[in-house]
C-alpha cells in the first residue's frame, strides 16, 4: 500500500479569529498545494484522502481532492500536536481498503509518523517542511519500521 504523508502548505502566522486552527493559506501555500494537486492526481487519482480540520491542512487537502475528483474525510488525529501512535492506527485501518492513502496534517507529528514507519519506534526522518509529502510504500505486515520512503515531492522555489 502506498501512503503520502502531507504537510500542509505555508499558512499565514496568525487569523483573525486569533485561533491557531483558523490560519489559513498564505499565496506560497496556496502555490505548494497547486503543485501537489498536479503531482499526486497524476501519479495517484484515485487517493484516499483524510485530512486535519484545521483550516491549512483542509486547504492543501481540497486541492489534491479536486485535482483528483475524490472526496476527503476529516480526522481529529490528524489535528496539531496528536500523538503519532493513534495516526499508525488510523493507517493500519485504512490499510484495509487497500489502495492509496494520502494524509494531511502537522508536524511534529508527520516528521515523527515518517521516521516511525520506516525506520522504527526511535528513528528519526528529515524534517517535512511545509507543502512537502513523503510517499511511502508501506509493508502492511510490518510497517513500523519495515516501510521505506519513496520520494518525497515538493515545490523547488528560487
Amino acid at each position: 500500500m502506498r501512503l503520502y504523508v502531507v504537510r500542509h502548505g505555508k499558512a499565514e502566522p496568525r487569523a483573525d479569529s486569533g485561533m491557531d486552527a483558523d490560519r489559513a493559506l498564505t499565496h506560497r501555500g496556496q502555490r505548494q498545494a497547486a503543485f501537489l494537486s498536479g503531482a499526486i492526481s497524476q501519479i495517484e487519482p484515485e487517493i484516499r484522502i483524510v485530512s486535519s480540520g484545521a483550516v491549512r491542512a483542509r486547504e492543501t487537502a481540497e486541492f489534491v481532492a479536486r485535482a483528483c475528483g475524490v472526496g476527503l474525510s476529516f480526522d481529529d488525529r490528524l489535528f496539531v500536536e496528536e500523538p503519532v501512535g493513534p495516526v499508525v492506527e488510523l493507517i493500519e485501518s485504512g490499510a484495509e481498503a487497500g489502495g492509496v492513502l494520502g494524509l494531511f496534517g502537522h508536524n511534529n507529528q508527520l516528521t515523527e509518523l515518517v521516521g516511525v514507519l520506516t525506520e522504527g519506534v526511535n528513528g528519526g526522518a528529515e524534517w517535512l517542511r511545509t507543502g512537502e509529502a513523503s510517499v511511502i510504500e508501506l509493508d502492511l505486515e510490518r510497517p513500523i519500521g519495515g516501510s521505506r520512503e519513496l520520494a518525497r515531492l515538493r515545490l523547488e522555489e528560487g
